[in-house]
């Protein structure tokens, strides 16, 4: 494997800020432990836990665009100038041939300028697409306002029309305006990065909708099960959800079917739909919980209940109960609910259809022979859709290692490391 100087990690914030947040805190994690000198760039500053890992921050000080004026968060988010001054002047001062990039998120204060900063270092870079902001303006495919996937083409007339925003009007335009002025700077059809995608279905989306990166690869999340023993769901009872308790995760579906098919659900999570609670008894809202508390109500739980009306690209809740033993019910939207009914782990649902829904909710719950069925299949076979840690962050340093060699990478994507399915 080729020396590296240094691994240059860039995300919009410097604490794990959501999902993308506590993936590139855990690369830093991983990259530290491998002995490689790791410097943050990014939109906010030092914090205690980046010191204590011995990390460099060259960071810009600022707020998320919701946390700042509406004039200025119009103005940075479509071209923050400070991200091309603070990392340009880095790099000029401190780039080597060996040092590489790791591009996370960008979309809530480093803003598009980021790609014509890193233009210099382009060859390489690493880019992970945690979302569909480098090719969807609205970073989701989701008309908001119908709680609809959308299939329009980015930066068509039907794309430009569309009100898809989840706010108003003015700013889908806003963003519309934004993902011009990202594909002018980015040039992704030229450019010599590397863009990794958590699916295979993910990187399909990105192709159909007219993405034209040449270097592609499919690096799949790391994965830790709740609990290391199988939860034995055929002889529990409820359901469980765990997540953002919204629409768009489509709380409100996994309630409604509970309730019409006379089942307990617990809901963990903060969320618009947590005012809703009175309107059904039997449902019990936690709030947002640790991993412990996560895996005491998971041991309890017949099957996890995944009713996304978002275009799921992984959906780590789903492999972390699954690899725990617990069957999952998932939404078509996720691009995993076809790998859980491959599998044998779970069944995939139209959360349109309700009734259907419903029916299978009531299949779950009465039929305990499929149940365990299903739990066997998911503890001992789900781990094989994703990674450890340390074959994660393996696949990253081959992908530096071969950029900094220019050995090609194969268009098939990564898979060496991923956990064996057992037989």
């Amino acid at each position: 494997m080729a020396e590296i100087d240094r691994i240059v990690v860039i995300h919009d914030y410097s604490v794990a800020e959501g999902g993308a947040g506590m993936l590139a805190m855990e690369a830093i994690r991983q990259y530290r432990a491998r002995g490689y000198p790791v410097t943050l760039m990014t939109g906010q500053g030092p914090n205690a836990a980046l010191d204590a890992l011995g990390v460099s921050v060259v960071g810009l000080g600022a707020q998320g665009l919701l946390e700042t004026s509406k004039l200025e968060a119009l103005r940075k988010g479509i071209h923050n100038s400070d991200t091309m001054k603070q990392i340009g002047a880095w790099i000029d001062d401190n780039d080597t041939p060996a040092t590489v990039y790791h591009l996370n998120n960008w979309s809530q204060i480093l803003s598009p300028t980021i790609y014509k900063a890193l233009r210099p270092v382009a060859e390489r870079t690493l880019v992970t697409c945690h979302d569909f902001f480098n090719v969807c303006p609205n970073g989701s495919f989701l008309h908001f306002g119908k709680s609809q996937t959308c299939d329009a083409r980015p930066l068509s007339a039907e794309c430009f029309f569309k009100q898809c925003d989840r706010r108003n009007a003015f700013h889908k335009y806003w963003r519309f305006a934004r993902h011009i002025h990202l594909n002018q700077l980015a040039q992704f059809r030229a450019s010599p990065s590397t863009f990794s995608f958590i699916h295979a279905e993910m990187r399909n989306k990105f192709v159909a909708a007219g993405f034209e990166a040449a270097d592609t690869a499919i690096i799949p999340n790391p994965v830790s099960a709740w609990t290391q023993e199988r939860i034995r769901a055929e002889e529990n009872s409820g359901f469980l959800f765990v997540g953002r308790v919204g629409r768009d995760k489509g709380a409100d579906i996994a309630l409604r079917a509970t309730r019409d098919a006379g089942q307990k659900i617990t809901i963990i999570g903060r969320g618009e739909l947590e005012s809703e609670a009175d309107r059904f008894p039997d449902a019990t809202f936690t709030g947002w919980l640790d991993r412990e508390e996560i895996a005491g109500h998971a041991r309890r739980a017949r099957a996890l209940i995944v009713p996304s009306r978002v275009t799921e690209p992984f959906g780590l809740v789903i492999l972390e109960a699954a690899m725990s033993g617990l069957p999952v019910i998932v939404s078509d939207s996720a691009y995993l609910s076809r790998d859980a009914e491959r599998m044998g782990f779970g069944s995939r649902v139209s959360v349109s259809d309700e009734a259907a829904l419903c029916e299978t909710i009531n299949r779950f719950a009465t039929d305990d022979s499929l149940i365990r069925a299903m739990s066997e299949c998911a503890f001992y076979r789900s781990s094989a859709l994703c990674h450890t840690p340390e074959s994660w962050t393996d696949a990253h340093l081959e992908i530096f290692s071969r950029k900094l060699g220019q050995v090609p990478i194969a268009e098939s994507g990564h898979g060496a490391g991923l956990r064996r399915v057992a037989t």
